[in-house]
């Protein structure tokens, strides 16, 4: 009955525009949860696997990707559904409305999404104040994502990262370093080797700085794009390692795409090019390095590959809004297997 109700649900998501249907959905969430009814859709009953990695306890391999809960208010939900950790944002210093909309943009067909979505979230102070508020009621990893803000210019960049680390450190379980989104201007020249050593190093230093004050350390990821040349990867994934960054997110959207809306594309048209990543990366990367498989998870076999491709924890997003929590559900059993 859950499975009929979930489904037909989801078909009548798809009447409304896809950034409304989004809404609509957490808004959902949040009144079941609110109604205390949220067990009757938790993927509760499947026998989950901790695994310890970098000195956190998971529950289970399975997370939410960041960009889903940018502002931190419903994290706590998604755990109570079953996912083992969640990343909120990506988070700016000051506040953002993002790109023009519409902006998001649903290929049904095609089990896929276009976004131009431009890093839209209420800023450091007020998703620290949601993270504070939830938390409590929260079981499971928080990793928070960090971008540079779009007025902030390129040779600047590295002083919003930092405020954003020193601003979120006690409160987050590990850090993503976003430099990879396509929808914030001259983001991606960050992963030029110019810029990028220079912003490993600050960041490097940071972290030191932040261990020595609070005598803690949290994992620092770097979120990666499907689009960068052979060669550019494996120099990102040096100087990154050269800089103690513990490990890699795979993927972020891609602009490689034909269709007619400018953006990233995420979901099953990705999945392919994604796995090829994650393939390179655990060629190329240190042992220690964890692996975060992320784009066009859209399958229990999706999940399935990326462990089997050296994959750590997997999450999930588009394939998720495709699916619902039957994908969950999968993905959990296949992860515990």
């Amino acid at each position: 009955m859950i499975k009929f109700l979930e489904d037909l649900f989801l078909i009548i998501l798809r009447i409304f525009p896809a950034e409304v249907s989004k809404n609509i959905t957490l808004r959902f969430l949040k009144l079941i949860y609110k109604l205390k009814l949220i067990g009757a859709f938790a993927s509760n009953n499947v026998e989950e696997s901790k695994i310890n990695i970098k000195n956190l306890s998971f529950k289970n391999r399975i997370g939410i990707a960041g960009g889903l809960d940018k502002n931190a208010k419903y994290f706590h939900i998604f755990s109570s559904l079953g996912f083992g950790f969640v990343e909120v944002g990506t988070v700016t210093l000051e506040p953002q409305s993002g790109n023009p909309k519409p902006r998001i943009f649903r290929f049904t067909k095609d089990k896929t999404l276009v976004n131009s979505l431009g890093f839209n979230n209420a800023g450091s102070v007020q998703v620290l104040k949601n993270i504070k508020k939830y938390k409590p009621m929260f079981d499971g990893i928080l990793g928070i994502s960090i971008g540079k803000s779009k007025n902030t210019k390129t040779k600047n960049a590295w002083q919003d990262y930092l405020h954003l680390m020193d601003y979120f450190y006690l409160d987050a379980d590990y850090l993503a370093i976003n430099i990879s989104s396509p929808n914030t201007e001259k983001l991606r020249e960050l992963s030029n080797r110019e810029n990028l050593q220079f912003l490993m190093e600050k960041i490097s230093q940071k972290k030191s700085q932040l261990i020595d004050m609070h005598k803690q350390t949290i994992p620092i990821f770097v979120k990666l794009s499907p689009d960068e040349s052979d060669d550019n990867l494996k120099n990102i994934i040096y100087i990154s390692e050269k800089n103690n960054i513990d490990g890699f997110i795979c993927c972020n959207t891609t602009t490689e795409h034909s269709y007619p809306n400018s953006g990233g594309m995420s979901g099953a048209m990705l999945s392919k090019k994604a796995e090829n990543l994650l393939k390179k990366i655990a060629k190329i990367k240190q042992e220690k390095s964890i692996l975060i498989a992320s784009g066009g998870v859209m399958s229990a076999n999706d999940v399935k590959l990326r462990l089997s491709n050296s994959a750590d924890l997997v999450q999930l997003y588009t394939g998720y809004i495709y699916h619902g929590n039957f994908l969950l559900k999968k993905a959990l059993k296949i992860s515990s297997s």
